[in-house]
C-alpha cells in the first residue's frame, strides 16, 4: 500500500509547533545544513562557499518561516531561511534541497504562501540564483523586479505581494470603523433591552411612537442640517439618536421634534455618545435660546439707545376677521426680535437667516394687528403669536409655534384665521415671482389635532374623504388613517390620488388587485404581493400606491454605462456633488464595475414598509422580499448615476450587492443632501444591521420582454 502523504512543511499542526519554539539546530543539523549548500550545483561554488554558515545563522534568527525540511527517517535533507529586512517583508535568503525530499513543491509552495500571509506578512521576495526554482517561483505569483550585482556576482530580485500594505490612514480607519461597530452593537442591544421593558400591551405603541420619531427626525438631520466639518451624521450618531428617543418615551409619550432638531443641530456632538438625556439637552437648549435673546436685547439697546429704529416687515395681507395679519421676516434684526418675544431659537443663530438668503425657506409671523392709540399717537398690539417657517421649494409648512415653542391647539381663539391665512398664502407669491404654494403642514405641527380614520382635517373642519369636494381647492392639514381594505373602490382610489397626489385618473384605469392590472391600467393601489413589479412593467403602470397619504412608490429612469469610472468620478466633481469618504472607498473598489455598453434602467424607490415589513427588517430580509416582487439588485454603478440625475433632496439608498470598504465592512451608496450641497454617501450594510420600516430603498424594474 502506498505510504500516507505527510503533512506540508507549513501545515496547520507543523506550524503551530514551529511558532511555539525558535529553531536551533543541532551540531549534525548544522553539518547536514552545510552539506546540503555546497550541494547546490545550479548556484555558483563562491556563492555557496560563502553562504554555508550564514545560512545556518539565518536559520537560527527566530523568523517564523524558518523551517528544516526533513524525510521520512527525519534526516534535514533541505531548509527555508529567510530575514525580515523591512516590516512586513520576509526576504527569503536561503532556500534549498538534497534530491529526494520527498516533497511536492506545488503542494509545498502554496502552502507556504498562505503560511507567510497568516503571519502578517505583505511581501515575500528573493534573490534568484538557481534558474530552475526562479521558474518554479515564477508560476506562483513571483515577478522579476531587477537585476541587483556584487562584484561579479549577478543575480534577479523576485517579488511577490501577498497583500496590500496599509497605510497610517487606512489603519486608523480600520480601528475606528471596529470601534464604532462593536460601540454601535452595545447600544443596539441597550436599545432592544428598552424595548423587552415596556409591558407588553404598551410596547407596541411606545415602538411607533419612538420609530415615528426617530425617522422624522433623522430624516430632516440627514437632509436640512448643516453639520461642522469636524462631524459626520453617520451608522453611530443614528444608533445613539434612536437610543435616546427610546430613553425618552420611557418616560414620556411626546416630544417637539422641531425644538429637538434646533437642539442637536446647535450641539451636535451630543449624538457622539450614548451620555446624556434629551431632557437635558432640550433643557440647555432652552437656556442658551434665552441667553442669546437677552443678548439680542442687550445689542439692541445699545444701538439704539432704547429708541426704536424703523424696520418693517413685510405686511403679506390681513386674515377675513380684521384681527390678525401674516407678515414676511426680512432680515436677522427681524428674526432676533421675533426670538426676543416669542422665546424660540429663529433669532438666536444664523441658520434660519442664512437659509433665508437662500431662497429655502421664508420665516412668517402670524401677528395681531395694530391699533391705532389716540392718546400717544402710535400704533400699539402688533405683536406675533405664531411663528411659521415655510418650505419654499416644496410648499410645505414646517413650523407653526406658538411661543415657548407650543404647538396650534383646536381651542385656540385664532384657529380659524390662521387657516384662512394659509389659504389665502396661496394667492401670493415669492420673490422669484412663483405662486406660494401650501401642499401640505408638517404633522408633527398638528399633534393637538386628532383626525377619525378615512376622515381629512380641512380648512372647513373634519370631513370622510368620500365628501371633501376638490373643486374648492380645500387646504388638507391632517389625514386619519386609511387603510387600503376591500371596501376601498376603485372610484375611492381615485378620489384619494387626487387629494394627496392632485394626480386625475379615471376610476377604471385603476387596478385594486393585481389580476385587474391590464393594457389600460395607469395606476396600482393595493398591497405588493409576489411578482407585482414584473405585470407593473409589462403593462407600463405610472403610478403604485400601497397607501395614502404616505404609500406612494417612487419612480426614477436613468442610462447605465457608456463612462468609465474616472469620467463618472469627474463629472460627480463638476457638479459640485460631494462624495464622502466612504463612497469613494467604494468608488475606488475594484468590485465597482461600470456597464461598458449603454442601457436604461427603470428604477422605484420604496420604504421597508411597502415590502411588507411594519417592524423593520435586516437588508438580507429586504433584498429577499424585493426580489420576490419583481424588482431587481441595482448594479453599483446605479448610485452616482442616480446622483447625477436626481437633484431632490429625499434620503435614499441603494439596493446593491454590498462592496467593502478598505476595512473589509460591507457598504451600500445612498443619497441625501444638506441645505447646500447633494451627497453621495455610504452606509454600513451589514446582513444583521437592522433598517427601520419607513427607510427607503431603490431598486431596479427588470427589463420587460
Amino acid at each position: 500500500m502506498p505510504s500516507k502523504e505527510r503533512p506540508a512543511i507549513y501545515s496547520s499542526e507543523i506550524g503551530k509547533e514551529a511558532e511555539s519554539r525558535r529553531l536551533s539546530l543541532s551540531e549534525q543539523q548544522k553539518h547536514a545544513v552545510r552539506r546540503i549548500t555546497l550541494g547546490v550545483e545550479s548556484v555558483d561554488e563562491t556563492v555557496r562557499q560563502m553562504a554555508q554558515e550564514d545560512v545556518v545563522k539565518t536559520l537560527e534568527n527566530g523568523n517564523p518561516l524558518n523551517r528544516l525540511i526533513t524525510d521520512e527517517k527525519g534526516e534535514t535533507v533541505g531548509y527555508i531561511a529567510c530575514e525580515d529586512f523591512v516590516p512586513h517583508e520576509a526576504y527569503i535568503k536561503y532556500l534549498a534541497t538534497a534530491s529526494g525530499t520527498g516533497r511536492n513543491p506545488f503542494r509545498e509552495i502554496p502552502a507556504f504562501l498562505e503560511y507567510a500571509k497568516k503571519q502578517g506578512y505583505t511581501k515575500l521576495n528573493f534573490h534568484g540564483w538557481n534558474e530552475r526554482l526562479n521558474r518554479v517561483m515564477e508560476r506562483y505569483g513571483f515577478n522579476r523586479l531587477r537585476t541587483d550585482s556584487w562584484a561579479d556576482l549577478r543575480a534577479d530580485f523576485y517579488e511577490a505581494t501577498l497583500a496590500e500594505q496599509k497605510t497610517t490612514e487606512q489603519i486608523n480607519e480600520e480601528r475606528k470603523s471596529a470601534f464604532e461597530d462593536k460601540y454601535i452593537q452595545k447600544i443596539n442591544k441597550q436599545y432592544e433591552q428598552i424595548l423587552a421593558g415596556f409591558s407588553q400591551d404598551n410596547r407596541a405603541k411606545k415602538e411607533t411612537a419612538i420609530s415615528k420619531a426617530y425617522n422624522t427626525l433623522s430624516g430632516r438631520l440627514q437632509t436640512q442640517a448643516v453639520w461642522p466639518e469636524d462631524f459626520n451624521f453617520g451608522d453611530l450618531q443614528k444608533t445613539v439618536l434612536k437610543l435616546k428617543l427610546a430613553r425618552h418615551f420611557q418616560q414620556n409619550e411626546t416630544i417637539d421634534l422641531n425644538n429637538l432638531f434646533d437642539a442637536v443641530t446647535e450641539t451636535p456632538k451630543f449624538i457622539n455618545n450614548d451620555s446624556g438625556s434629551l431632557h437635558r439637552l432640550l433643557e440647555v437648549h432652552e437656556e442658551k435660546t434665552l441667553q442669546k435673546i437677552a443678548e439680542i436685547r442687550k445689542q439692541r439697546a445699545e444701538m439704539t439707545g432704547g429708541k426704536e429704529e424703523s424696520n418693517p416687515y413685510e405686511a403679506l395681507f390681513t386674515t377675513a376677521s380684521g384681527k390678525y395679519y401674516l407678515a414676511r421676516l426680512l432680515n436677522m434684526p427681524h428674526l432676533q426680535e421675533e426670538s426676543e418675544y416669542m422665546r424660540n431659537c429663529v433669532g438666536t443663530s444664523d441658520s434660519y437667516v442664512n437659509r433665508i438668503k437662500k431662497g429655502e425657506i421664508e420665516i412668517l409671523s402670524f401677528r395681531n394687528v395694530p391699533k391705532f392709540n389716540r392718546r400717544t399717537n402710535q400704533l400699539e398690539g402688533d405683536t406675533p403669536i405664531l411663528t411659521i417657517e415655510y418650505d419654499v421649494k416644496n410648499g410645505i409648512i414646517n413650523q407653526v409655534k406658538k411661543a415657548d415653542d407650543e404647538y396650534l391647539s383646536p381651542s385656540d381663539p385664532y384657529l380659524k384665521d390662521v387657516l384662512d391665512a394659509f389659504k389665502q398664502l396661496r394667492a401670493t407669491q415669492s420673490d422669484a415671482g412663483k405662486p406660494r404654494e401650501v401642499r401640505k403642514i408638517n404633522s408633527s405641527e398638528l399633534n393637538n389635532f386628532k383626525v377619525r380614520p378615512y376622515h381629512i382635517l380641512t380648512d372647513q373642519g373634519e370631513v370622510h374623504f368620500r365628501d371633501i369636494n376638490m373643486d374648492v381647492n380645500p387646504l388638507i392639514l391632517k389625514s386619519g388613517t386609511m387603510e387600503l381594505t376591500s371596501d376601498i373602490s376603485q372610484k375611492d382610489a381615485a378620489k384619494l390620488m387626487r387629494i394627496f397626489e392632485n394626480v386625475d385618473i379615471e376610476p377604471s384605469k385603476i387596478a385594486r388587485t393585481p389580476q385587474e392590472i391590464n393594457e389600460t391600467t395607469k395606476a396600482y393601489v393595493g398591497p405588493l404581493e409576489r411578482d407585482i413589479f414584473n405585470t407593473i412593467q409589462q403593462f407600463g403602470v405610472e403610478h403604485i400606491y400601497t397607501s395614502f397619504p404616505e404609500g406612494k412608490i417612487h419612480r426614477y429612469e436613468v442610462e447605465l454605462g457608456g463612462k468609465s469610472k474616472n469620467e463618472l468620478i469627474k463629472e460627480l466633481k463638476q457638479k459640485n456633488i460631494y462624495v464622502s469618504d466612504w463612497a469613494n472607498q467604494l468608488l475606488d473598489s475594484k468590485d465597482f464595475q461600470v456597464l461598458k455598453k449603454t442601457e436604461h434602467a427603470d428604477l422605484v424607490r420604496l420604504t421597508v414598509k411597502d415590502l411588507g415589513f411594519d417592524n423593520g427588517a435586516t437588508i438580507d430580509e429586504i433584498f429577499k422580499k424585493a426580489i420576490e416582487l419583481g424588482m431587481e439588485l441595482c448594479p453599483p454603478e446605479v448610485g452616482p448615476q442616480l446622483r447625477l440625475s436626481y437633484t431632490g433632496t429625499d434620503w435614499m439608498l441603494i439596493g446593491m450587492k454590498q462592496i467593502s470598504d478598505r476595512g473589509g465592512n460591507p457598504h451600500v451608496f445612498y443619497l441625501h443632501s444638506d441645505a447646500a450641497v447633494l451627497k453621495l454617501n455610504a452606509s454600513h450594510a451589514k446582513p444583521e444591521i437592522g433598517w427601520t420600516s419607513v427607510d427607503g430603498f431603490v431598486f431596479r424594474l427588470r427589463p420587460s420582454a
